[in-house]
């Protein structure tokens, strides 16, 4: 299987190193600039500066990891060439060109998966598994992620990373999309949904450095989400409370709680490492194109009017 890695900041880095780990070595590379990271130890020779130069080296497979806001038109003609579509999260900065992705999907029958690893967190699988119990009816959810964007990678100026950039498809509600994802995860299609957004901070960016979200889900759960760019130290909790059972979830403790019948258990992640969550998601990709096991199209596309 011939494998094409769209971008080469950190995250295309990343899942090299993983998808080569895992076996995956018939790699080759897309970038638009000549500029590449210290660490990068991409092989020159399978890299290509022009798009359709690489993709006539007949890629099976598509990672698209260059910034959001070239992610439709990348995939786009990806899909054209009949490649199977990974797509760092969000999908996209706007809503532009989507209908046109989604009908060369549909013709080509290509399988489309919408890169959220932390749904393969195993205490978020634990949790999913846990509000599935009938007799846990869940009322109420609440998650709050805030880190401090100037030190995401401290040696580079934060000001022009993708993230503060308005044009390449920035701002906290989708560069930290996670959490929305994961309570469309946990109970599914929304009912009602409002939503304040932050702009004003001393990070002086034209982007949305903090924004609640207050959501009431069809299947009658409500649901406050809170994230920003602003905290320091990065925090990152998640709660859920039920008729029968109250679940509380600590990111960077690597800690779970569950209380049910008013007993309380505590689970410890030992040895757990960030990276194991890419690792899962991509055996995960390649487990469903072997199978054949094609998505729901439309919920790769569901969150993106929320986000924008």
């Amino acid at each position: 299987m011939k494998i094409l890695i769209c971008g080469s900041g950190s995250i295309a880095y990343r899942h090299y190193k993983n998808l080569t780990s895992l076996g995956y070595n018939d790699i080759i590379f897309y970038k638009s600039t000549k500029y590449f990271r210290k660490k990068s130890n991409f092989k020159k020779s399978l890299i290509f500066y022009d798009l359709n130069s690489a993709l006539k080296q007949n890629p099976d497979v598509a990672f698209i990891c260059n910034v959001t806001s070239n992610h439709v038109n990348t995939a786009i003609e990806c899909a054209k060439k009949k490649c199977h579509l990974f797509i760092e999260k969000p999908i996209s900065h706007n809503l532009k060109n989507i209908y046109k992705l989604k009908k060369i999907i549909k013709k080509k029958k290509l399988f489309l998966f919408v890169a959220y690893m932390m749904r393969f967190h195993p205490f978020i699988q634990k949790i999913k598994k846990l509000i599935q119990k009938k007799k846990s009816k869940i009322f109420y959810a609440h998650s709050i992620w805030g880190e401090f964007l100037p030190e995401w990678h401290p040696k580079e100026d934060y000001r022009k990373s993708y993230a503060s950039n308005k044009k390449l498809g920035g701002g906290v509600k989708l560069t930290l999309s996670h959490d929305l994802d994961l309570m469309y995860y946990f109970f599914g299609k929304i009912k009602n949904f409002m939503i304040l957004d932050k702009f004003n901070s001393k990070l002086k960016i034209n982007v949305d450095v903090g924004s609640t979200y207050l959501i009431r889900f069809s299947s009658g759960v409500d649901c406050s989400i809170h994230i920003n760019f602003l905290n320091k130290p990065p925090i990152r909790e998640l709660k859920i409370l039920g008729e029968n059972i109250q679940i509380f979830f600590d990111y960077y403790k690597s800690e779970l709680v569950v209380i049910e019948k008013n007993k309380k258990k505590m689970f410890k992640l030992k040895n757990f490492k960030r990276n194991d969550m890419f690792v899962s998601e991509l055996k995960h990709f390649f487990s469903c194109l072997k199978l054949n096991r094609k998505k729901n199209l439309e919920s790769n596309f569901y969150l993106l009017k929320y986000m924008i």
